[in-house]
């Protein structure tokens, strides 16, 4: 059996939010959830005013988790505010551990290839539009996989208030069953992305190591949590 990783996490949390580190860490926190807040409604808000020019209508509902199946990587800075959020509502961690530990069954393996390709891809100065090229086969092979989020419980997102960019930017237009890889038919999906205001924002308050470099979703959660922010 797997030792338990509370007692660990407990001391890791204590470590983070001690003196000037924990201080930082709690400002850093607030006002990345604040830009987070606000590059949301900004995409939503132009998401919006295009669909009422074309009489299109966004069909994503409470339940429907296709998205969820996704691969999704996360910078560092979002991974700590994730964190940030677990440590304050222990039922939610405790689930995404629990969680977690049927994840890594199915998706550590090729969920640590897509980041060792993608770390060698920004050594080697690729551009953004290179990398994701490089990429997508992999991501590709994930989705088919049928690999749910550990954050995924219920039908619901236990992280919403703080989930990725990617997740909470993309809309379906087309009937939810279109989604699935499955279907005849593809899905109609918008993808948004934060304007160029509110990404410079991010950038500002997080520093250029902190939102470029990224990692699996589950996979930096999880080293955040028993490894502590100052192991990656």
């Amino acid at each position: 059996m797997a030792k338990s990783p509370y007692r660990q996490i407990e001391k890791i949390e204590a470590q983070e939010k001690g003196g000037p580190y924990g201080a930082w860490w709690r400002e850093f926190c607030g006002n990345y959830r604040e830009l987070l807040v606000q590059a949301r409604n900004h995409s939503y808000t132009a998401l919006e005013k295009k669909l009422a020019a074309t009489g299109e209508r966004i069909t994503c509902r409470k339940g429907c988790t296709y998205c969820c199946f996704h691969y999704i990587s996360v910078p560092l800075a979002h991974g700590i505010v994730i964190v940030d959020y677990l440590y304050g509502r222990k039922h939610l961690l405790r689930a995404f551990i629990r969680n977690y530990e049927r994840w890594r069954h199915k998706g550590k393996a090729i969920s640590k290839t897509l980041d060792e390709t993608r770390a060698r891809a920004f050594l080697s100065a690729m551009s953004i539009h290179e990398i994701i090229a490089v990429t997508r086969p992999l991501s590709m092979r994930y989705l088919e996989s049928n690999i749910p989020c550990p954050f995924l419980e219920e039908e619901a997102c236990l992280i919403y208030a703080v989930r990725p960019l990617p997740c909470s930017g993309q809309f379906s237009v087309s009937p939810p069953e279109r989604c699935s890889p499955a279907a005849a038919e593809g899905a109609v999906i918008h993808q948004l992305v934060a304007d160029d205001e509110d990404l410079l924002k991010f950038l500002e308050l997080a520093g250029p190591r902190l939102m470029v470099y990224e990692m699996t979703l589950p996979t930096l959660i999880y080293r955040f949590l028993t490894e502590g922010a100052s192991s990656i």
